[in-house]
């Protein structure tokens, strides 16, 4: 088996996998807004494409005061 199939095998797992984590991980998890303190749940594609920093902490704007701010995600529905 060549090289570059076994390569692109792992990448695809890898690829799955973090879609499933994310798809899962947006709809059990919720935002709290650091400067009005609203909770909010956003969709899967504006989780996916939004800026991750490596602490877990995610670019998020609050669609009630219109800020935008580094924000943990926090287990639960809001």
């Amino acid at each position: 088996m060549p090289r570059y199939f076994i390569i692109f095998i792992v990448i695809g797992v890898v690829l799955i996998f973090s879609i499933v984590r994310i798809a899962l991980r947006s709809s059990s998890h919720h935002f709290e807004c650091p400067s009005c303190g609203k909770s909010f749940q956003v969709s899967f594609f504006k989780y996916f494409f939004t800026a991750h920093g490596l602490d877990g902490k995610c670019n998020m704007t609050c669609p009630s005061c219109g800020k935008t701010n580094f924000m943990t995600p926090l287990s639960g529905k809001k």
